[in-house]
């Protein structure tokens, strides 16, 4: 009788089964039935109390239980058995089998059946070894069940409570979206799933900076590299953000997978552009300051001078123009880029309203679109005047806050001498432009080259 467990210290698995049984010539014959059989060690227990005391204090890999028992029957230990444990195998053993016994056992969920014989008795090893590994298999598959549910559950939580917008492509068509991405986006993920990437948003409506490379930092890595991006994009609701992008792509011979997290830069971007429009205001103002301290000729060419510095700005404009209110009316005393855009300009503007607030003016005429940042100064004496850069380029709000903080400036500088030159005030009747709510004049030379495409 194999009860010894240390005998079986040196094996790898061994099979620890109890055989539940009254009979003790039973119980004899299925030892020798284990007897040549040493992966196995088996305990023995005669009535169902002891075996349910035995499971409840040790843990077996089978489990052999007599239909009839004295006390507790054999249905009521297995009854009793499932209601702890579901996955160890219970084999019911009985010496008279009918059909309505083997339906009971088999709805109180045992495992295998057996009618007691000789030749049954001695293949009990081979059949138990088979039930266990069984077991064994359907428990790890549980077990593995249970991992992959867990692990997905987790990663379902990183996913959906990640800071990062993630997103799966397969042949340009997204697979998965996070919550986040949907957020950036401006969309509801459930709507994008199988919908092709562009599906987001108008292509013409992204604004695309130059890809990095990230490389890989693991030595001798297989792993693909990933390509940052930055775009600016025009969300469905007509409103901007700024993106930052790492894409991956993960081809194969048949269809080509894409991984990719984005991060809203948007804030970040617009810090970058304070940062950049007030370096450049620094920067113009401490040129002019300069300029302005010991200039050598007159105030229009002061006024030419600070034009061209402020027509530098952060991104460039290419049109430009400072006028000043004299004698009831507003008189062109400098400009750069076309004259025939600053006349379009002064034929479809209120100056009077622009002289009490600057505004973002969009003027479409028989030359290309341009967009007018429009803000007025004062510059001595009661005088008043306007400052106005174009460019073909849609403007935003800080570009219009960056002139009219420069026309302040602008305005200070010119206004310590009063206009004086071969021109005068008044200038020639034909140099004077209508204007709706006062006049426009222009003096000194144009330069009528065309705006250049940005």
């Amino acid at each position: 009788m194999r009860d010894d467990p240390g005998r079986r210290a040196g094996m790898t698995s061994p099979y620890r089964i109890l055989i539940i049984e009254d009979n003790p010539d039973d119980v004899e014959l299925i030892l020798l039935g284990f007897s040549k059989h040493d992966e196995f060690f088996v305990d023995v227990a005669t009535t169902g109390e002891e075996g349910l005391d035995r499971v409840a204090t040790s843990r077996y890999d089978l489990v052999s239980v007599d239909f009839a028992l004295p006390g507790i029957s054999g249905l009521d230990v297995l009854e009793e058995i499932r209601t702890s444990d579901q996955d160890v195998p219970v084999v019911m053993v009985t010496g008279r089998g009918t059909e309505e016994l083997q339906v009971v056992a088999f709805e109180k969920f045992a495992t295998s059946y057996v009618m007691k014989s000789v030749d049954s008795f001695r293949s009990l090893p081979t059949v138990f070894e088979a039930l266990i590994i069984e077991a064994r298999f359907r428990s790890q598959e549980r077990r593995m069940k249970r991992e992959i549910e867990r692990s997905e559950t987790v990663s379902r939580y990183i996913l959906e409570n990640s800071p990062t917008g993630i997103y799966v492509l397969q042949n340009g068509c997204f697979k998965m979206v996070n919550s986040r991405f949907a957020e950036i986006f401006g969309c509801d993920k459930e709507d994008l799933i199988g919908e092709h990437f562009w599906s987001l948003a108008d292509p013409e409506s992204f604004e695309c900076e130059e890809a990095a490379e990230e490389p890989c930092l693991e030595v001798g890595a297989d792993l693909p590299r990933t390509k940052v991006h930055e775009f600016g994009v025009t969300r469905r609701d007509g409103s901007k953000r700024w993106v930052e992008a790492r894409i991956a792509s993960l081809d194969d011979q048949e269809e080509r997978w894409v991984l990719g997290n984005v991060v809203d830069a948007t804030d970040r971007k617009r810090g970058e552009r304070d940062l950049l429009l007030a370096n450049r205001r620094l920067s113009i103002l401490h040129n002019l300051l300069l300029r302005a301290i010991d200039f050598p000729g007159d105030s229009d060419d002061l006024m030419r001078y600070a034009l061209a510095e402020v027509m530098a700005g952060p991104d460039g404009f290419e049109v430009g123009g400072a006028f000043l209110q004299e004698g009831g009316r507003l008189v062109l005393r400098a400009m750069a880029g076309p004259l025939e855009a600053l006349m379009e300009l002064s034929e479809k503007v209120d100056a009077e309203g622009l002289l009490e607030e600057g505004k973002m003016r969009t003027v479409a005429g028989d030359g290309p679109t341009i967009s007018w940042a429009i803000a007025p100064f004062s510059c001595g004496e009661g005088r008043r005047g306007l400052l106005v850069l174009g460019r073909g380029v849609e403007m935003g709000d800080d570009l219009q806050k960056f002139v009219a903080d420069l026309a302040s400036h602008f305005g200070k500088m010119v206004g310590g001498e009063p206009p004086t030159g071969r021109e005068g005030l008044q200038p020639p009747p034909d140099e004077g432009y209508p204007l709706e709510g006062g006049d426009v004049a222009c003096q000194g030379d144009h330069h009528h080259s065309p705006p250049q495409d940005r």
